[in-house]
């Protein structure tokens, strides 16, 4: 922030690209190596990004399961703003709503 003074909503994204390609992790104490993958590729996908269309036009949500598919059909170990996606984001709330209704129930 002391640099870019950015305050709308998404511009943390923006953020984290200066301080990567600009340097500002080289040389920091506890940081031995970044590495950045391409969208998909990697242990983290990043869904925001795919929201000119639905996941499943991707192929990057199974049919039956509604796990999170990397590009090669993997599945992804982390769906990242999965919420972009109005089916997985219902899906999600649907699977929230079944976790709290059990947790409360045991809870009373």
């Amino acid at each position: 922030f002391d640099n870019t003074k950015c305050k709308l909503k998404g511009c943390d994204q923006g953020f984290h690209n200066y301080i990567y390609y600009s340097g500002g992790l080289s040389n920091v104490k506890g940081i031995r190596d970044v590495v950045v993958h391409e969208q998909g590729k990697g242990i983290i996908n990043n869904l925001g990004v795919l929201r000119n269309k639905p996941l499943k036009e991707w192929g990057l949500v199974e049919d039956e399961t509604m796990r999170v598919l990397n590009w090669d059909k993997s599945v992804s170990a982390v769906a990242h703003q999965y919420d972009r996606d109005d089916e997985l984001s219902k899906h999600m709330k649907g699977i929230k709503r079944q976790y709290l209704k059990s947790y409360w129930a045991e809870k009373n």
